[in-house]
């Protein structure tokens, strides 16, 4: 005796909304796009957070060259101008338009408590001023700019890159 496969004619009968939800084809693309999406973000934020990382580390090393210079009296005076052209240098493969970009403070005093650090307030330090001083003297050399590298979605120029260093003068 044959028996007839009645399965066709039952799955056809049966209601489409409850065929489609045991149907399991396609699931994981669909999980894919669930996942892809937030992974996508992260990848992209740990890149930007890691390029962000190696401007601040030329950004240090650029400053403490600058003020090793300033320190041993190759650079002197109240013009920063040579320690923008020292620091653009290092830095101008990173940061475009570097000469228009940096932010340069340098104060001195005749004790480290005399010598202040300043703010950056929008594309400038308060208070302003560029003094490397004289012998024996406490210098901070502070130098800022924007973020080549974004990290905001909504506003990248937000996010500044600073370096402070702070030395005393070598005495003449």
């Amino acid at each position: 005796m044959a028996y007839k496969n009645n399965a066709g004619a039952a799955r056809r009968s049966e209601p489409v909304r409850r065929r489609l939800l045991r149907d399991t084809r396609g699931a994981a693309a669909v999980e894919f796009a669930i996942v892809a999406v937030p992974l996508y973000f992260l990848v992209l934020g740990a890149l930007a957070a890691g390029m962000n990382i190696m401007a601040m580390g030329v950004l240090n090393f650029a400053t403490k060259e600058a003020a090793r210079k300033i320190q041993i009296g190759t650079i002197r005076g109240t013009s920063d101008s040579d320690v923008r052209t020292l620091i653009c240098g290092y830095v101008s493969a990173i940061v475009p338009s570097c000469q228009n970009a940096l932010m340069i403070y340098a104060a001195s005093g005749p004790t480290f408590s005399a010598a202040a650090s300043a703010t950056v307030v929008g594309t400038a330090f308060s208070p302003a001023g560029f003094s490397t001083g004289t012998a024996g003297n406490a210098v901070v050399l502070q130098v800022a700019c924007n973020s080549p590298f974004g990290m905001s979605l909504t506003n990248a120029a937000n996010f500044m890159l600073t370096a402070t260093t702070v030395f005393q003068n070598e005495p003449q």
